[in-house]
């Protein structure tokens, strides 16, 4: 059995003070930008935790600016900057991670790591970009949910990419499979608060489609308080999921 998984939940605004229910913080670097309130939570109100800084390009679309990434990097200092990437495009990616490592290597802030992210549709092309890409230079690879292969089955089979983190989580019984992996130590989603979107218990519903705005306020706190201490138990391996 693997090594405890960490995670993390991608909350809205108004709910943030509910991050001590997990384990360290993901900041998405393009709403730092947009959202003034989001931005001084992560730099003046909560307590310093391990921190993993994300690029935003599943956000918005994009990655944001290099040069304004290492800014957002130099003020909040997190433990992880995870490299540009490029939704679902593997030679985009191959150039904007490369020339990211460049500028970073030129600019370099002591006492953070970089995360690499394999975009790519199948195993073949994801295991070539870890090792002529991002072998070298980066300490943890990211996997997003994306890639037209099963995460699980590919880690299972690739022990050799280590300190694996979890880049977005559809389904939670994905998460049940994942942390009995020693590779995966990290995973971030937004699964907790689409379900407490639905209404419903994260026990009962495993996934969901709804879309919760960085603003929205509508949430039953109480609903979501027990959805995220499940979701953080079931990646810690605290619980088992009985379905009613």
């Amino acid at each position: 059995m693997g090594a405890l998984m960490i995670c993390s939940v991608e909350l809205p605004v108004p709910y943030l003070e509910y991050s001590t229910c997990f384990d360290y913080d993901f900041v998405i670097a393009s709403i730092w930008i947009v959202n003034e309130e989001y931005r001084d939570y992560y730099l003046y109100k909560r307590s310093k935790r391990f921190t993993i800084l994300d690029n935003g390009a599943f956000e918005i679309g994009h990655a944001i600016d290099d040069d304004q990434y290492i800014k957002i990097a130099a003020e909040l200092h997190p433990d992880i900057i995870i490299c540009p990437d490029v939704f679902k495009n593997q030679p985009a990616t191959g150039s904007r991670a490369i020339a990211f490592i460049d500028k970073w290597l030129d600019n370099l802030i002591p006492g953070i790591d970089l995360m690499g992210v394999l975009q790519g549709n199948s195993r073949r092309s994801l295991i070539s970009m870890y090792n002529t890409l991002y072998k070298q230079h980066c300490k943890y690879i990211g996997l997003p949910y994306a890639t037209e292969i099963d995460r699980f089955q590919f880690l299972k089979a690739h022990p050799e990419i280590e300190n694996v983190h979890i880049l977005g989580l559809p389904n939670l019984a994905e998460a049940l499979a994942l942390c009995t992996l020693p590779n995966v130590v990290s995973i971030d989603s937004s699964l907790p608060v689409k379900i407490t979107k639905d209404e419903m218990l994260l026990e009962d519903k495993f996934y969901s489609d709804s879309y919760v705005d960085i603003q929205d306020h509508s949430l039953t706190t109480s609903l979501l308080q027990h959805n995220l201490e499940i979701f953080s138990a079931v990646c810690n391996r605290k619980t088992k999921i009985v379905r009613r």
